[in-house]
């Protein structure tokens, strides 16, 4: 592996039919998400520290093609020119190397750019850099549903812009820094998306009187003293500035860090920056750390002292990250909920973020709980019930019960046997209140009392989206 430190050159784009060709070999040699994981030996998200690097190039050391495309294009090492033309059949590697994409020093070849793929694109990054903190949290939680227009508010190297327009008619991404610009293109290009516009800008400036369907927004959200914008700031205006922003029904995703005071709920700073944006509005936290924890996940062992009097001066009790999803909604009173992020894996959840939302209008629109009796519901899968039985003198007891749902955000709420006793019966065409009859006569118990101890679980099972309404 090099070890050159030289800067590499900008990519260019006068040959993009190269780019292009290279993105589609890629694919068709295997240099997919799924792909890269099965040959590395890696779960979860695909990473590639320097600590790590040694003992990843030796499990792609067969001289398979796609082993080479690994070595050269994710994990940074120097191959020959020869291997690398076997692994890119009908692409002159010299094609590649005019546009900018490689380098040849000497006899071999290597990469100018990390590409690294993420669900079914390809996204471009400097060589050795990862994908920013939360961006896989925040690809996982955006809707993708089809939008005419969505914007990356902040875009780096553009890997939202990317995945947002596989599902639009358009997609934008603004960014101010020049050679970030160009990774963009180059992603465009190598995934073969004709309608994603890079667009170079300080903060939104560039889009002023335009609106999207679809924005998503990860700003920087580490706070350092070594930084003249504090990040919490720069969130709290990004929340503003994306509402204002956003098409009527349309959705946005912002990552965001916060600092909070003594004493302080994680929800309250984040319901004053989203009051008034004329948008409903879900609050998720991630986590939470003291002025110690984060300091020492953040800075350099030998900066911590300095991070840590940073945040005490600024009277951070914790600092919390996580995101908003924001809907516009111009009619009616405007909404704010919160929830807490499962410490389990993530994935995809656009669909279940839209369901919570169509689900707390359905609650919002009941005059009293009791006319949820009238709802038909509909169980959405998969979701499992985990429970925990113990012996006792008179045989077994259920002693607790948890409905968690496998995919998504990955909520779970603790239910009783009466609820699993609901969730069994709920089909699609049954109204709840019968539901709950039929369980109160075979358990002869007063209908009105297993009615009225059951819906507050249906509310919550609604409000995590475990419940729908049946079409």
């Amino acid at each position: 592996m090099s070890t050159d430190a030289s800067p590499h050159p900008t990519p260019g784009l006068d040959d993009p039919g190269a780019v292009s060709t290279l993105g589609t070999l890629l694919v068709a040699a295997g240099y997919t998400a799924d792909g890269l994981k099965e040959r590395l030996g890696v779960d979860g998200e695909l990473h590639a520290r320097a600590s790590d690097i040694p003992v990843l190039l030796q499990r792609v050391s067969d001289g398979k093609p796609v082993d080479t495309l690994i070595r050269l294009f994710f994990l940074g090492d120097q191959v020959s020119w020869q291997d690398s033309a076997a692994a890119l059949p009908g692409l002159d590697p010299d094609r590649l190397v005019a546009a900018g994409v490689l380098e040849a020093p000497g006899d071999d070849v290597r990469a100018t750019v990390r590409l690294v793929p993420h669900k079914d694109v390809l996204v471009a990054y400097e060589p050795g850099a990862e994908p920013p903190e939360g961006s896989h949290l925040l690809a996982n939680m955006t809707v993708r549903m089809h939008f005419v227009s969505a914007l990356q508010a902040e875009a780096a190297t553009g890997m939202h812009a990317l995945l947002a327009a596989r599902h639009t008619d358009r997609a934008v991404a603004v960014e101010a820094d020049a050679r970030a610009l160009t990774l963009i293109r180059l992603g465009a290009l190598l995934n073969a998306l004709d309608n994603l516009e890079a667009v170079e800008g300080e903060d939104l400036e560039p889009i002023a009187g335009h609106s999207y369907g679809l924005i998503v927004a990860g700003p920087p959200r580490v706070l350092s003293p070594d930084e003249d914008d504090r990040a919490d700031t720069r969130c709290r205006e990004l929340v503003k500035e994306v509402a204002s922003h956003l098409s009527e029904g349309g959705f946005a995703h912002v990552l965001v860090t916060l600092v909070l005071g003594t004493g302080e709920d994680w929800w309250v700073p984040l319901e004053q920056w989203v009051a008034g944006t004329g948008c409903d509005a879900l609050l998720l936290l991630e986590g939470e750390d003291d002025p110690a924890g984060y300091a020492a996940a953040h800075a350099d062992p030998g900066s911590l002292a300095r991070w840590t009097g940073f945040l005490r001066d600024l009277a951070a009790d914790r600092v919390a990250s996580g995101a908003i999803v924001l809907r516009r909604r111009s009619r009616g009173t405007n909404w704010a909920r919160h929830e807490v992020i499962p410490e389990t894996e993530i994935g995809p959840a656009g669909d279940q973020i839209v369901r919570t939302f169509v689900n707390h209008d359905l609650l919002a629109s009941l005059p009293t709980e009791d006319q949820l009796l009238d709802e038909v519901l509909a169980v959405v899968e998969p979701q499992r019930i985990e429970q925990i039985w113990r012996h006792k003198d008179e045989g077994l007891e259920l002693e607790s019960a948890r409905v968690r749902l496998e995919w998504g955000l990955g909520f779970s709420v603790g239910v009783d046997a009466y609820t699993i006793e609901l969730l069994a019966r709920v089909d699609g065409r049954r109204r709840l209140r019968d539901l709950f009859t039929e369980i109160a006569r075979e358990s002869q118990l007063e209908e009105d009392s297993v009615a009225r101890a059951g819906l507050p679980a249906v509310r919550r099972l609604l409000e995590l989206g475990f419940l729908a309404r049946a079409s």
